[in-house]
Formats: structure tokens, sequence, C-alpha cells
């Protein structure tokens, strides 16, 4: 029997939050999980010097995680999907079928074109290989690269399309045709691809080891008729955020499976024309938002398959080695030995530092970051982002007084006075003063924001002004916790501060 709810078709947030209420009592997720390494969190306490690294089972230490996947590359996956996942800032993954796609529209029956899923690309979703013709792989040869409508062919060439069309990103996953698939297919893929996708009704473990990564089992939500209103999939939608809060409680990877998604005044249409268990608008809409405020709860990672797999080989094959360390600086060599033009993808990682470090400076590469530390058992720790074979990791014991450098004010000159307060979140106001001219009433002054790169972060002040003294507010909302810069600019004088944004 269906079950019925009485629902504003225009309101599905006003809806998951409701479902939000009522599943967070009835399946409350665990607070704790076990780590790559096989520890509870309160095992840091056990380090026996600073600087020992572990790495968390999933990104910012969320309990799980989960991903949308959309298979053959319809033009309702741009229209439609990406939209709605972009609204939430969730990635997902695509799976193309690289002959169906054109360069322009009208193209084949309801397939997208090139520009559509490049332009998605850029936006940091996944495409992903579907093979090139969607034959089922068992029933073909095992061939070669050479011979077309062989499991080699349509594999490696799918994937050389795909890499050629959008060189921004490389395919390194795969979904099998029909979810069908042998021994010997998984074989083939493990040559081609990092991971493989089939269906089934079961999360996938945080742990995934040898030919397990061929069969990542992804969830297809099939609906029951009729299907008159946007009511008659409530029970579907009910079912299926179960059982991803059963994924959350037992720190699994959830992976969801769909085809097409329009909005529910077309979904008849398109179930008439023989569409695959098509989705609503409406529904995913909600079912994004039920995730979201799971995502902000910290109980859930939503990823592309592709950046979930990076992350679960570079935690399973991590190490470090600490080359030096004392009271003011460590230096760590990390590593995982996988191929780097792969394998870039930051891990989250609680590092031990001295009891007396409140604030700690991370360096790796060209990155930066300044984190608070805090107290984990009786282990003073901070969570930050490494890269394995991404140089050499250096923290040190960060002061926020040594950026409380106030010139002396002069009012007959440019001044520039430091933030307060600082360290701020979100907000801080910084004030400045500009010398009266006998000559000109008004100068042109610019204040700009730069992060540690030196790229433009936001520019605050950019007009002429009398002589006085000012303030403006910089609001870094939205901005990542690190060191900026703000540069006050005038004719040949140029003023610079630093400040520090601690979330």
């Amino acid at each position: 029997m269906k079950l019925k709810f009485n629902i504003i078709l225009n309101k599905p947030l006003k809806f998951s939050i409701i479902l939000c209420f009522i599943f967070a009592a009835l399946f409350p997720a665990e607070n704790l999980h076990p780590n790559s390494s096989g520890y509870e969190r309160g095992s840091l306490s056990k380090s026996s010097s600073f600087g020992s690294i572990t790495i968390t089972s999933w990104a910012d230490d969320r309990n799980s995680a989960f991903s949308f996947s959309f298979d053959d590359g319809f033009i309702s996956h741009y229209e439609n999907v990406r939209l709605i996942l972009n609204q939430f800032g969730f990635n997902g993954t695509f799976y193309l079928l690289p002959p169906f796609l054109t360069d322009s529209l009208p193209g084949i029956w309801r397939y997208g074109t090139w520009s559509m899923f490049e332009e998605m690309s850029y936006e940091e979703h996944e495409l992903g290989s579907h093979t090139l013709n969607h034959d089922s792989l068992t029933l073909l040869p095992v061939g070669d690269t050479l011979t077309p409508g062989t499991i080699h062919y349509e594999m490696y060439h799918s994937r050389k399309a795909i890499n050629e069309r959008v060189p921004n990103q490389k395919c390194i996953t795969f979904a099998y045709p029909y979810a069908v698939n042998n021994g010997l297919v998984d074989s083939i893929a493990s040559i081609y691809y990092e991971s493989a996708r089939i269906v089934g009704d079961y999360p996938n473990p945080s742990e995934i080891n040898g030919n397990d990564w061929y069969n990542l089992s992804a969830y297809q939500v099939e609906f029951s008729m009729p299907r008159n209103s946007p009511d008659d999939d409530l029970d579907e939608l009910f079912v299926f955020i179960d059982w991803i809060n059963s994924s959350i409680a037992n720190g699994e990877w959830g992976i969801h499976l769909a085809h097409e998604v329009v909005p529910f005044s077309e979904l008849n249409d398109l179930l008439g024309e023989g569409a695959y268990e098509p989705i609503s608008n409406e529904w995913l809409t909600s079912l994004c938002s039920w995730l979201d405020t799971k995502s902000g709860n910290k109980e859930i990672w939503v990823e592309t398959i592709a950046n979930i797999t990076r992350y679960v080989k570079e935690r399973e094959s991590f190490y470090f080695n600490i080359i030096s360390q004392n009271n003011e600086i460590i230096e760590i060599e990390i590593g995982d030995n996988l191929i780097d033009e792969i394998f870039d993808y930051p891990l989250s990682a609680y590092i031990t530092v001295p009891n007396n470090w409140d604030y700690v400076l991370l360096e790796q590469g060209s990155r930066t970051d300044v984190l608070e530390s805090f107290m984990i058992d009786t282990s003073t720790v901070i969570l930050g982002k490494v890269i394995p074979d991404g140089g050499m990791l250096t923290i040190s014991k960060f002061d926020p007084d040594y950026i409380v450098n106030e010139e002396e004010h002069n009012p007959d000159d440019f001044t520039l006075f430091q933030n307060y307060p600082n360290p701020f979140n979100p907000t801080t106001t910084i004030r400045f003063t500009i010398p009266k001219n006998e000559r000109c009433e008004t100068q042109d002054v610019s204040i700009t924001v730069f992060d540690l790169l030196g790229s433009e972060v936001k520019t605050l002040v950019n007009e002429e002004k009398p002589g006085g003294e000012y303030t403006v507010t910089f609001d870094a909302s939205g901005l990542p916790s690190g060191m900026y810069i703000y540069t006050l600019l005038t004719g040949s004088k140029r003023i610079s501060k630093k400040m520090l944004l601690l979330k």
C-alpha cells in the first residue's frame, strides 16, 4: 500500500526537513567508528611521539560516505541533475557512452552533448565510463584494444574518448552495462580503471580490497505504480533514507544509481517512452535536502565515486616517517606508493602536537593552513589535510601575535591598522587613514585581500576618498581557514598586513 502525504510540490525543502527530524530520531548515527588503522579516536593518546598521524576513515572524520551516480549521459543530467546537485554543493558521478554524445543539439534521442558534460567536469562532477555501446560484456569476446566488439576495445576506447574530450580530469571509474559482470570482466576492468560499479542492495564497507573494488554496490531505487503525484514516490524515498541511515550508523559508503531525472509533470510522458526508472526533480531535491542536513552535522561525506576511491586507496596505502621534531617544528615525510598522477586527493589526518601549541601552521608544497589544536583524551592534536607524496609536511607552532605588527600612526601619511579581531571568524574590521592633501580633496585608494599564493580574494575598497579615518568590514564566510593578506594601495604607496581566519 502506498504511503500518502500532503506535500506542496514547490517546497521539497520543507518536506525534507520533516524527514530529517523523523529519521534522526528513529536512526541515530554512531559518533565513533574505527579509522583506517583500526583504532578508535582515543587511541591517539597512545602515540609515543609528536607528529604521529592517524588518517580518518572518511574525509573530515565524517561517519560515512555517499555518492550519486547517473548512467548514460542524458540531457536531463545537465538540465536537471546538475542544477539540483550544484544547489547543495554536491558533486555527482556521470557514466557516459561516448558515441552517443554529439557536438550540438539536436543529438541522438535524449542523450546530451560533449559541451554539456565538459562544463559539468569543470564544476567538479565526475565523468566515468559506461563502455562505448552498452553491450553486455559477459557476452563479448575478450579481444584486444584494436578489435571492435570486444571487452578490451569497449573499455579502453570509452576511457580514451572521455580523457581526450575532457582533459581536466582522469577517467578512473567504470559502470558495467546492465550491471552484469563476472571474474573475467572484472580482471579486464582492473587494467583500465581503479574501481567499477554494480547493482546491490547493500552499502560498501570502509575498507575495500582486491577484486571488491570492481564490485562496488549501488542502490537502484525501483518505483511501484501508479505514479500519479509526488506523494506516490514517498514510500520509496523513506525506504532509501532508511538505507542511508543504516550506512551512516555502520560507517559505510552508500552509492545511489539513477538514470533520467525530470520535473514530475514530465514523468509520465517519459515512462510512456520506455524510460527506465526515471526519478523526479522533486524527489531528488528532497533527498539532497535531507543529505545536506546530515552533511552539515558531519554524519556523511557526499563525494564522487572517483574521489572516494582515491581517498580509500590512499588511506589504505598511507605511510609516514617523522624526519625531525622539536618544540617549535616537526617535519614529516608522507607517501602512499600509488600513481601520483591519479592519487592526489587530500586525506584528513589527526596529527599529534605538543600541548603548548594552541595554533599550528601546516605547510605542504604550496598549501598553507593555520589550525587550532584541541584535545582527544590526553593528546593534543590538529585535524588537517595532507596529500601523500605531495611534498614534505611541516607543522610548526604558530603565534597569532606575530602578525600584530601595528605601525606607529602618522597623521600626515597613509596608515593601515591591524584588523580586529584577529584571529577572526567570519568577520573582522580593518581601519585605515588617509592624510589630508591641500592640492586635491580626494585620493584614489584601494584595499584588497589576497591569499598566501597571491590570488585576489576580494576588493574591499576601490574609490576616491577625502582625507580622514575609515573602517571597512571583511566577511570571510565561504573561505577556508588560513592566513590572508590585506593591502592598501594608493599612488606609489603600498602597505600590507596579515590576518588569520580560524573557523
